[in-house]
């Protein structure tokens, strides 16, 4: 590749558009149906290979202990979170051999700790526990030490350097579910640079080698700083469907001002900041209003079931459209974890330097204006208490740029912190503002929390866990415009922030036609809006 001159001064571009959508596997979605454990004492299920990631190839061989050719179907169950019931995954169709056995192929599912079992007639395989491997990727400076921080990178005026990404870390800290990744030779790596906190210019593309690496070379480092992100690219050759993944931003410092710029604002640690365990959180689910007040069929649900990327249309709903975009302003990164949509502040999951800006993902191509929108949201990790909490904000904001107005028409759907049980919640107008509070009976780091708004003619209605909490019936804070959901970890701007990472398990959204429309008789008070924060984006 020819040398390439990199900086603080960028010419904008856009980056090239991924794929529309992946090949899916059918919905992992059915009618639930009581377990016959008793039928499947001697069949047996395995896959090939051990080792793999959510959309992978997987090779499916077994038994269900009784002669006979029978059709099958391939049925999961969730755990605790279901009990003993089994759901059939819609549109998979294959049958045994007349001996009972069975052999197919079909893609790796992404979540963990899901039981899966192959099903013929009253005959059933063993139930099998999978534990998909999640992608990631590290990247350094070529040459320099290499370390599980994503620290920055620090280089000489004027210097050519590279830069090296490994697609199987093993040293990811707090991260096994990222060791012992498979290694995809010949998967496309691009290498970006950022232009803004939503664009990134591809420099350069290569392929992973036998040793799960790729290698970029000829860059030239202008004084300043200069931000970069590897992106593996789709992966859907010989019956793969796995979607592409990004690394963390790395930001490589050229020059001495630039590496005092960084060292003064995000070089250390708050001095009150004190490391802080997080115990295992789960459980059962927190009940959804979708179900209380039956508002199904969705019109999408993004459940990230198997290899699907931010590119990805939903899984199933009566809209099959639309995709997620990320952006960053910092260290954070967007990126799909188990079977959600992860917001994580840094690489190092551990309190430490490193955490800031703000990172966001938005989703395009599925607005409505009037209906409900439900997400469960929960904080994965969070190790320091520094004073410096981000927030995690679920919203609603207006789908056309040229409708946003400054977040004049923002519908707060929860905000929350790591460690509150406070959720906040409420609408502005251009001229007034409508904001409420309720209390959770736990934090978001114990289990997650179910969140949801209406938007009816006449009010807008949010909801916790299945049940309403406020309500706003003035017509002047209903927005009247096209609206999308938006996820963002926000920090403080120029501050360095406490380590955080959340996820969203699944984003849907239904109509206003369906179930029970609510008005909660928690009314929100009107006040003067503030004027808007144009910079807030």
């Amino acid at each position: 590749m020819a040398g390439l001159a990199v900086g603080l001064v960028y010419v904008a571009a856009n980056l090239p558009a991924a794929p529309a959508s992946l090949p899916t596997a059918p919905a992992a979605r059915g009618s639930h149906v009581d377990a016959t454990l008793s039928s499947a004492t001697t069949g047996s299920l395995s896959i090939s290979p051990a080792k793999y990631v959510g959309g992978q190839r997987l090779t499916w061989t077994g038994s269900v202990g009784h002669a006979g050719v029978r059709p099958l179907v391939l049925q999961f169950n969730m755990g605790s979170a279901t009990g003993n019931h089994w759901s059939t995954v819609d549109g998979f169709h294959d049958q045994t051999q007349a001996d009972g056995s069975f052999s197919f192929t079909y893609p790796a599912p992404s979540m963990f700790n899901i039981r899966y079992r192959v099903k013929a007639g009253e005959y059933v395989s063993a139930a099998r526990v999978f534990n998909a491997k999640t992608q990631d990727l590290t990247t350094w400076v070529t040459g320099q030490t290499v370390t599980n921080t994503n620290a920055p990178a620090r280089v000489g005026v004027d210097r050519t350097f590279g830069i090296t990404v490994d697609t199987t870390p093993d040293n990811i800290y707090r991260s096994p579910e990222s060791q012992g990744l498979p290694v995809l030779k010949g998967r496309t790596l691009t290498l970006q640079q950022r232009i803004d906190a939503d664009t990134w210019r591809t420099l350069d593309t290569t392929t992973v080698g036998d040793d799960g690496r790729g290698y970029f070379t000829g860059l030239t480092a202008v004084a300043g700083v200069a931000v970069f992100r590897v992106r593996a690219e789709d992966y859907v050759t010989g019956g793969n469907q796995i979607g592409w993944a990004q690394s963390f931003p790395l930001y490589v410092l050229a020059g001495q001002a630039a590496q005092d710029w960084y060292s003064n604002l995000y070089g250390s640690v708050p001095n009150s900041s004190v490391p802080v365990d997080k115990g295992p959180s789960g459980g059962a689910q927190p009940p959804t209003s979708s179900q209380h007040y039956r508002w199904f069929p969705s019109l999408f649900d993004f459940a990230w079931e198997y290899g699907q990327s931010l590119s990805s249309p939903p899984s199933r709903g009566t809209r099959i459209q639309g995709s997620w975009t990320d952006s960053s302003t910092g260290s954070g990164r967007v990126s799909k974890f188990n079977g959600g949509l992860a917001l994580d502040s840094k690489r190092y999951v551990g309190a430490g330097p490193g955490d800031f800006g703000t990172t966001r993902a938005t989703l395009h191509g599925n607005s409505i204006s009037q209906g409900r929108w439900e997400t469960s949201i929960r904080v994965r990790n969070a190790y320091e208490r520094g004073g410096h909490a981000y927030q995690f904000l679920v919203e609603l904001i207006p789908a056309d740029a040229a409708d946003y107005d400054c977040g004049a028409h923002n519908i707060t759907v929860a905000n929350i912190s790591p460690f509150s049980d406070k959720v906040g919640f409420g609408v502005r107008s251009p001229l007034y503002s409508w904001n409420g509070t309720t209390t959770a009976p736990y934090t978001p780091l114990a289990k997650a929390y179910n969140v949801a708004v209406e938007v009816a003619n006449g009010h807008l209605t949010w909801f916790l866990n299945g049940s309403p909490v406020g309500s706003v019936t003035n017509d002047a804070a209903l927005p009247g415009v096209p609206l999308t959901l938006r996820l963002s970890l926000v920090g403080q701007p120029g501050a360095e922030m406490d380590q955080t990472g959340v996820i969203s398990d699944w984003q849907r959204g239904f109509p206003i036609t369906t179930g029970q429309q609510v008005v909660s008789q928690k009314k929100l008070p009107r006040r003067g809006a503030a004027a808007p924060d144009c910079s807030a984006g």
